[in-house]
């Protein structure tokens, strides 16, 4: 039975929960305008300093339960709510099985009537659903070499590994560093291809978690 995985709970097979009504909000844009006297419209400076940024987006689920008792309802609503309820998760749908939302859980309300339970799930969630499967890409460098990483919608710094002293070169960004495994904040990866030099001798890993709306 197709439903929701709350980390590794998932609603049918946890629950017995039947998957009736979803509903996955675009995250809100978050805009930046200045309004002037004497021209027309605003000054919209919501890309000024790169790539738009978005609000959370929120998603809801509506679940329910036949052939329920009122008092085996009850006991099933504190069941979940125990699991879940006010919890940071990853939420994984049995229809996008590659991506998985992370955000926080709550459970929004309970019915019952004729033997039917029903209860609303709510996630505040980040904005960017995010690939299950880390993107790899890995290079042996013998003196130097550019390498192409590509990247969805979402801004990811990539966590880089190298063997030996490498320089690594993005866009106006240049510096040397030892061996050993870390995150540069300036080579942030954007929507596409992104191309990064490096000197040396050695291998070098990228690795990175490709996000999208």
């Amino acid at each position: 039975m197709k439903g929701v995985k709350f980390d590794g709970l998932h609603s049918y097979d946890e629950w017995g929960l039947i998957l009736s009504e979803k509903e996955l909000k675009s995250p809100d844009i978050k805009t930046y305008t200045v309004e002037i006297e004497g021209i027309n419209g605003v000054l919209d400076y919501t890309d000024f300093f790169g790539a738009v940024k978005y609000e959370n987006r929120q998603l809801t689920f509506n679940f329910i339960k036949p052939n329920i008792t009122p008092d085996g309802f009850l006991s099933l609503y504190s069941l979940v709510q125990n699991a879940l309820h006010g919890k940071k998760m990853q939420v994984i749908l049995d229809d996008d099985p590659a991506y998985f939302y992370y955000g926080r859980v709550g459970i929004n309300e309970w019915k019952s009537n004729k033997g039917i339970g029903e209860i609303v799930i709510e996630v505040d969630a980040e904005p960017f659903k995010q690939s299950i499967t880390e993107t790899v890409v890995t290079q042996t460098v013998k003196g130097s070499a550019g390498i192409t990483l590509e990247n969805d919608k979402m801004p990811v710094v990539p966590t880089i590994t190298t063997n030996a002293e490498m320089l690594l070169d993005f866009g106006s960004y240049n510096e040397i560093f030892p061996a050993g495994t870390f995150q540069v904040p300036e080579i942030e990866l954007g929507e596409g291809s992104n191309y990064v030099y490096v000197e040396g001798t050695g291998t070098i890993t990228f690795r990175y978690r490709k996000g999208r709306l």
